[in-house]
């Protein structure tokens, strides 16, 4: 803090005049994903859907395969709070997301910041398919691509691209796809982190 008598006059930051940073939750990460794609089932109640596949297992614990469940299903577009959870066979996106273990009792979810992170948000099957979602409807809307980067700043962060993120972001989408260019502003910390 670049003001040390302020800070020490609030230290617990309860006062307007600096914000930490809050990284979202993984729950709220994923239904954010799912609502700008335009994936997410808005439907309220009904049962828990399962986001795997599930074999029988040698005991009592299933064989649980995360990564064989095709990502564009309509179960994956429930959602988080909706998911069945098998307590001692998490999810291995969410739990990269650091998504609270379905074990315990958490009032709180953690909000911690990791290279994992990163690295699930950038390859995740799940991401990828959501990510060409939102580039879909994107170029359903104008066969422009700056008209299409100003559309995915806006609905994702709720502003306009400056001069320099809107060439740098056409470049990128020019280069690696529309797909690409919106999971790459999906990861950044203007997304990633709320005021």
């Amino acid at each position: 803090t670049w003001r040390k008598q302020a800070a020490a006059q609030d230290a617990e930051n309860t006062y307007y005049w600096r914000m930490s940073p809050r990284r979202m939750d993984a729950e709220s990460f994923r239904d954010s994903l799912l609502q700008l794609s335009g994936q997410l089932d808005a439907r309220m109640g009904g049962p828990s859907v399962k986001q795997f596949l599930m074999e029988p297992g040698i005991h009592v614990t299933p064989i649980v395969d995360y990564k064989g469940f095709d990502p564009t299903h309509a179960a994956m577009h429930r959602r988080s709070i909706y998911r069945f959870l098998f307590r001692t066979l998490p999810d291995p996106f969410m739990k990269a997301l650091d998504c609270p273990d379905a074990s315990t009792w958490h009032p709180e979810r953690n909000r911690s910041v990791g290279s994992l992170q990163a690295l699930a948000m950038l390859h995740d099957p799940w991401v990828i398919a959501q990510s060409q979602a939102m580039a879909d409807q994107l170029q359903k809307v104008s066969k422009h691509l700056e008209r299409q980067i100003e559309l995915l700043y806006e609905s994702s962060l709720c502003r306009m691209p400056n001069p320099t993120e809107k060439r740098l972001m056409i470049e990128y989408a020019d280069r690696h796809g529309l797909a690409n260019a919106t999971r790459y502003l999906w990861n950044s910390n203007a997304f990633v982190f709320m005021p």
